[in-house]
């Protein structure tokens, strides 16, 4: 161990010189840095220090990564070796609490995602083994939070997919952990891993590169994708966003699954038809009314959606036009569908939706809220009819007990205060009168509305969406000005152009991608 320590501590240089190293030369060092700790036997790195020292209490987790992550896997390699009968069972080190979880934790929020990107394989695995170790005492919410960090540490855009983000979306779902998810969900995923791209960056230590310029399908930083891995993940941060009452951003992970394309045209996959089966509800709880699917949604699919989902697309026909009485009875009738079910028990691990469509669906917290937004907004749509009304007409109307009074006033009053509805109570001086509901002009919507502060808030955040949405569009172009795709479609055009001889139309734009002969299925590989 005292010959191997200066090894490990040779690079990156400390403390850090006045220049920054050169890209070539950052990535000759740290290449020769992975080639020593890959020929250096697993016991050694287990050995401990001149004098009795551990060797992790010598080494920075964010200045030597690559060093301590080594000997982190060294560790976990050990601890799994030592387990009993159970493959789930670990020593108490490894747990949370333990020593050993401890250092790990430390080391998914400190390293250094430079040198992390050279490293991919034994990122994950330690990323996946914490995963395990949390689970393995049945507490998964303590590997939430440093996984998450893990994730935007290596890609602060976590706009390129990988494994991690499906499992970090499980385990929040595992540990009802909905908010430390939002961080994640508030980005897009745009890029999934991938060959090197042909317009590649010359190092992966590269600065101010997209993520999937080092994210790639060689670089271990993710397992296998497949299609429905991300489907699946976007199912389940639709879930963590409904459950938070985040409805819009849930329709726009619903509204992606719906339009994903599919292998078989006319039988879309359970995963979408568990989207549906929630786009329906979500959407009647957003807007007080029944949604139209995106236009990218064929006509097949509409009506295989709409034939399975049928128990739904009544509960939206009838909250369209019924009552409060005939909802509720259309969710008793409905009652043994979306009852509710663990979600651990429904999309259990090891399972990737290969099952039949469950008989309960789980929905039945949501059917619940459903029953609510109706009479909501059934108060709400009154405004467009009255401008004032007696709360036992309102009542007559809307509440499902009319006699009770007491409620419905104590109902609308906390409509008002949470700001759905802007309106007055107004007490007669009659105490023989009802008491009368005033509906008030809704004050201005967007940014005039705001203060100063929020207004100065919500335009930063739209100018850096903005910002990094550019970014991403001209990475794109770029990708796609040298992809295999547009190259062989760019050649078909050229030979036809030939066969067209002199009196034919030239110019690029004379064909458009939907022209028969660049139809080409560009979804073939998934």
């Amino acid at each position: 161990m005292d010959e191997l320590l200066p090894q490990l501590l040779s690079f990156p240089p400390h403390p850090p010189p006045p220049q920054p190293i050169p890209d070539d030369q950052y990535d000759r060092q740290i290449r020769h840095l992975i080639q020593v700790l890959n020929q250096t036997p697993a016991n050694k790195l287990l050995g401990s220090v001149a004098g009795g020292g551990d060797l992790l209490d010598i080494l920075d987790p964010s200045i030597n990564t690559l060093p301590y992550l080594y000997v982190l896997l060294a560790r976990s390699n050990a601890a799994q070796g030592s387990g009993k009968q159970s493959s789930n069972t670990l020593p108490r080190t490894s747990v949370p609490g333990g020593t050993l979880w401890k250092k790990m934790v430390d080391f998914l929020e400190r390293f250094d995602g430079k040198q992390i990107r050279y490293a991919g394989g034994e990122w994950r695995r330690l990323v996946e083994f914490v995963a395990k170790a949390a689970r393995s005492i049945s507490e998964p919410f303590q590997a939430v939070q440093p996984i998450k960090t893990a994730i935007l540490r290596l890609d602060p855009s976590a706009a390129t997919f990988t494994s991690s983000h499906l499992l970090l979306a499980r385990l929040c779902l595992e540990a009802n952990a909905y908010t430390t998810a939002l961080p994640l969900l508030n980005m897009d995923v745009i890029y999934f891993p991938q060959r090197p791209p042909t317009i590649s960056y010359a190092f992966p230590c590269t600065q101010n590169q997209m993520s999937y310029g080092y994210i790639t399908s060689e670089s271990g930083h993710s397992a296998r994708v497949i299609y429905q891995d991300h489907l699946e993940y976007h199912l389940y941060g639709a879930l963590i966003l409904i459950a938070l009452k985040k409805w819009e951003r849930a329709l726009d992970f619903l509204e992606l699954i719906l339009s994903s394309p599919n292998n078989n045209i006319n039988a879309p996959s359970t995963i979408q038809i568990e989207a549906y089966r929630n786009w329906v509800l979500v959407g009647l709880l957003f807007g007080g009314r029944r949604l139209q699917l995106p236009r990218t949604v064929g006509q097949q699919a509409t009506k295989t959606y709409r034939a399975i989902a049928s128990p739904y697309e009544g509960v939206a026909e009838v909250f369209k036009s019924g009552t409060s009485s005939r909802l509720t009875e259309e969710f008793r009738v409905g009652a043994n569908i979306w009852r509710d079910v663990c979600i651990s028990n429904l999309y259990p691990p090891t399972i990737s939706y290969a099952y039949s469509t469950p008989s309960k669906d789980g929905n039945l917290g949501l059917m619940r809220q459903v029953l609510e937004a109706h009479r909501r907004f059934a108060i709400i749509n009154l405004e467009k009819t009255y401008s004032s009304l007696s709360i036992p007409e309102i009542a007559k109307r809307t509440s499902p007990d009319p006699n009770d009074l007491a409620e419905s006033e104590d109902y609308i009053r906390r409509l008002i205060a949470r700001g759905h509805l802007f309106a007055r109570i107004s007490q007669p001086s009659d105490p023989s009168k009802p008491v009368v509901l005033t509906f008030l002009p809704s004050p201005s919507e967007g940014l005039e509305s705001e203060s100063e502060a929020a207004q100065h808030v919500k335009l930063k955040e739209r100018t850096e969406l903005l910002r990094r949405l550019d970014e991403h569009v001209k990475e794109t172009d770029k990708v796609m000005a040298q992809s295999k795709e547009l190259i062989d479609w760019q050649k078909k055009l050229n030979k036809s152009k030939e066969a067209g001889g002199a009196g034919g139309s030239g110019g690029m734009m004379d064909m458009g991608w939907d022209d028969p002969i660049a139809d080409e299925d560009m979804m073939a590989d998934f």
